[in-house]
Order: structure tokens, then C-alpha cells, then sequence
């Protein structure tokens, strides 16, 4: 497959998962032994824990939308740039429901092969999360001094 039919596969599991909503959906797109390089404690492998993993955020942010802000590939690796945001609805993380608009980003790095996702790390930045459901403070604007 092509680099742009790579990016094509990723773009499309992006809006129907994240947009969508459409989790049972993610068999078009994710190779049944799919390994999950962030999973949550206690998720099950393969693509079925991931899909509880998923799930779960749905659930926690029913409005959740995503947006690829960019996309670099080489080879079978795909690294992805991507903005979500939405409302606490639920528990999230451990966190309960505060009904808190959130906005984070992060990157995740997928591998393909024959045509489906088989392998995705990623990274997204909780500090800005847990601030925005006031789990940890933000930090003070910094004030003028005189001299």
C-alpha cells in the first residue's frame, strides 16, 4: 500500500472512532492481533481491549471530536498529530463526571501492514487535562514587577 493510502486508512479510523463514534467499526481498520502500546492498567490485549479503552472515553466525553493537525509517514509508520476536546460527561481516567469542557493534544504513531493498523503507540499531554478538571491547579499568570 502507499504512503497517502496509509494515511488514507488512519484519516478514516480517526473520524469514524473519534467523530463518529462507531467503535465496532474499528474491525475495518485494526488487524485482529492489533498490539496496543498505551494500554490502560488492567486492559485486555488486542483489539478488543482497545476497543473498551475507547469505548471508555466515549462514554467519559460523549462529545468528543478529534482533529488531525498533521501527518508524516515512512515506510509502514504513520505519526499523527491530533487535537481532541469535549465535555466531562463521566468518569474519565478516575477522574468523576465535573462536566468540564477539555481540549489536549498528542501524537500517536501507528504501523501497518496489509492494509490495517497493527500497531499504535501514543503520547498525549494529561497535564493540561488534569488542570482543565481542576485535578492539579494551573499554574499562576506571572505578575510585573517594578524596579
Amino acid at each position: 500500500m502507499s504512503l497517502e493510502d496509509n494515511k488514507a486508512i488512519v484519516r478514516a479510523h480517526v473520524e469514524a472512532l473519534f467523530n463518529q463514534h462507531r467503535v465496532q467499526q474499528t474491525d475495518e481498520f485494526f488487524a485482529q492481533d492489533y498490539l496496543d502500546h498505551a494500554p490502560l492498567p488492567g486492559q485486555a490485549p488486542g483489539l478488543e481491549g482497545a476497543k473498551h479503552k475507547w469505548a471508555s472515553y466515549l462514554t467519559a466525553v460523549p462529545d468528543l471530536r478529534a482533529t488531525v493537525e498533521d501527518i508524516l509517514a515512512e515506510g509502514d509508520k504513520l505519526a499523527v498529530r491530533w487535537t481532541v476536546q469535549g465535555t466531562h460527561r463521566g468518569e474519565l481516567l478516575g477522574i468523576p463526571l465535573t462536566g468540564k469542557h477539555v481540549r489536549f493534544s498528542g501524537i500517536s504513531i501507528y504501523r501497518l501492514a496489509a492494509g490495517k493498523i497493527a500497531e499504535q503507540w501514543e503520547q498525549w499531554d494529561r497535564l493540561p487535562l488534569l488542570q482543565q478538571l481542576g485535578v492539579l491547579p494551573t499554574p499562576a499568570a506571572p505578575t510585573a514587577t517594578t524596579g
